[in-house]
């Protein structure tokens, strides 16, 4: 699969010099824009790797983990203190897709000091940061409820 993928690209760059080169007008003209957009696109993936090169450096995402820890630990000791088990299993499940966001940090972060990133892992970035925004958004909502469970335990 893989070498009939590169026979393919091997033989559109050949047409795309080809007509370049010796083609008709409109041929030279189709190939000149296929090769512009070619350019943009590989300066586009360059800026993207610069701004999260960035966004790793500035520490970003540590502040963000540091303030899942320590919603975590706040939330541990009142899920213990309840009988709640399906809160207790939300915190645990939570718990982990911080630990595997943390790895997932750990290869961005080890791919994006390398001179020469692999696109596809850099193209993960932006998935990553909807992952880290979802179980932010996941770890709101069980703290409400928790919340919520203590208020109403209080009024009882």
């Amino acid at each position: 699969m893989r070498t009939l993928i590169k026979l393919a690209l091997l033989i559109i760059v050949g047409v795309l010099v080809y007509n370049y080169f010796l083609g008709t007008e409109q041929e030279k003209a189709t190939s000149e824009k296929v090769f512009r957009q070619v350019k943009e696109v590989g300066r586009s993936i360059g800026d993207l790797i610069k701004n999260e090169r960035e966004k790793f450096k500035d520490g970003k995402y540590d502040e963000a983990f540091d303030k899942l820890g320590e919603a975590y630990e706040k939330l541990k000791g009142k899920v213990d203190d309840g009988d709640n088990r399906e809160e207790k299993e939300m915190l645990e499940k939570l718990e982990k897709q911080k630990e595997d966001l943390q790895q997932e940090k750990k290869k961005l972060e080890d791919e994006l000091s390398k001179e020469n990133p692999d696109e596809e892992v850099v193209k993960r970035s932006p998935s990553f940061e909807e992952e880290l925004q979802k179980l932010m958004d996941e770890t709101s909502s069980l703290l409400d409820r928790v919340m919520r469970r203590e208020k109403k335990e209080e009024k009882e």
